[in-house]
């Protein structure tokens, strides 16, 4: 008998994800299928696919596995992200599985999977359940196969993200002459971009022909050169606004009217500006210390989570928050199954700038207090040594928490460091403080002790 390969390095904190054909690829997603089915015991799966260029292939393996251990598949097609979601609440699916790697490399592909509702299944409650039984590689015997056939939700999707736009008709005739570049990614958003050109006329599209080999850039919002060309079109164009999605339109990148990276926790802080007093909000370990700051201020409750779109889903839900965030990108409303949606994220920045005199750069210095590092990424191979070694440089610090990594808190500045969930040996840092002296000096340090750890 053939020893079934161990796919432990694939299975991440959240989805599975890993390198295609190397680490994942059609025997694969075929034992995923019928492992996945085994576990869940659903009789019908709904199934959608990014443009990547193994979607497809890994598409017929796992719904071959689906149907040979028993379930019907519902077909969603290439879709985003959000719009797998979407349209998983609207029926009745038993389960689902988004075949994607978001914003990882073109090389690169995964799986997110799904419960009832789109609630995700994950490290905590399925997904090495799930490894078990591939690892043991005896599936159950059926005695009927499932079916396929196919379910298009766009027109519904399209039809819901427009009418999450404002329906002031002053607003609307603002929005006929407001400069917005929109860059696609060369991804599956297409819905999205879709329902931003009903209401914005002159909107410019960039990268917007979904392809696998992502010509335009690498679908990664959060990377400073994938974004160059978007930050040039708005300079040139004098743009209103520039906003990007990820290669799965779950993520979004904004860029203010000066060609400025707006950071996600300053996003946040800009739409908790019209949440009604005692609302709560969600935000990760990264965030910076100005949203506390607003909570405070404004009379909300404001819960720090692990980064980790299932983690901040489980406090969404479970403390009946308004809106979350992660500062990768990622933004959750309750509106949304507490789901994380680029699309409605851009279309409520939308409607604060049309409904208000204020450019997005105002706005944001408005909602930023302190200077942040963005997020720095390390190649780490000893990892438990640079966090011990943070642990000592940093011994006298006013507070020191675990919830994510390690982060160090005193008087005039912060930082958290954090194992990544889904690139291996990869150590990410974010850090702020209430000068810029004292980042620089705090990043030097930081970045010596990643060294000794390499």
């Amino acid at each position: 008998m053939v020893k079934t390969r161990d796919y432990s390095d694939i299975f991440k904190a959240y989805d599975i994800r890993g390198e295609y054909p190397k680490q994942l690829d059609k025997k694969f997603a075929y034992e995923l299928g019928r492992a996945f089915v085994m576990f869940t015991q659903a009789k019908d799966v709904a199934v959608g696919f990014d443009g990547r260029a193994s979607a497809k292939l890994l598409f017929e393996g796992l719904t071959k596995g689906l149907m040979d251990q028993g379930a019907d598949v519902i077909n969603l097609g290439l879709i985003s992200t959000p719009q797998c979601y979407f349209s998983m609440n609207q029926d009745k699916y038993d389960a689902g599985i988004m075949i994607t790697a978001s914003h990882e490399p073109k090389n690169f592909n995964g799986f997110k999977l799904l419960s009832k509702k789109a609630k995700p299944i994950y490290s905590e409650n399925g997904s090495m359940d799930i490894l078990e039984l591939i690892k043991k590689g005896k599936f159950e015997s059926v005695k009927k196969k499932g079916k396929i056939k196919k379910k298009d939700w766009s027109k519904e999707y399209l039809n819901f993200l427009v009418g999450k736009f404002s329906s002031n008709k002053k607003l609307l005739d603002k929005a006929a002459e407001f400069k917005l570049i929109a860059d696609q990614s060369n991804g599956s958003g297409d819905v999205e971009v879709q329902a931003l050109q009903k209401i914005f006329k002159k909107m410019k599209i960039l990268n917007g022909k979904v392809s696998g080999s992502f010509p335009g850039h690498a679908p990664d919002t959060t990377t400073l050169e994938n974004r160059k060309k978007l930050v040039v079109e708005v300079k040139k164009s004098k743009a209103d606004l520039g906003i990007m999605f990820d290669g799965d339109a779950d993520r979004v990148a904004i860029i203010d009217e000066k060609g400025n990276y707006v950071r996600p926790d300053v996003i946040l802080n800009i739409f908790c500006e019209d949440l009604k007093r005692d609302s709560t909000i969600v935000y990760d370990t990264r965030s910076s210390l100005a949203i506390k700051d607003f909570c405070e201020r404004r009379g909300l409750r404001g819960i720090m989570s692990k980064a980790g779109r299932t983690y901040i889903q489980d406090i969404m839900l479970k403390e009946k928050a308004e809106i979350a965030a992660e500062d990768s990108g990622h933004f959750f409303f309750k509106e949304f199954f507490c789901m994380d949606s680029a699309g409605i994220a851009a279309i409520k920045l939308l409607n604060k700038l049309l409904a208000s005199e204020e450019s997005l750069s105002v706005l944001a210095e408005r909602n930023s207090a302190y200077h942040h590092s963005g997020e720095i990424n390390f190649k780490v191979k000893n990892q438990s040594k640079a966090f011990l070694l943070v642990e000592q440089a940093f011994y006298d610090a006013k507070k020191t928490l675990f919830i994510d990594g390690i982060s160090v808190y005193y008087d005039d500045f912060w930082f958290n460091v954090r194992k990544s969930n889904t690139e291996d040996k990869i150590i990410r840092i974010n850090a702020e403080a209430k000068e810029e002296i004292i980042l620089q000096n705090v990043l030097k340090k930081l970045n010596n002790i990643m060294a000794l750890a390499k």
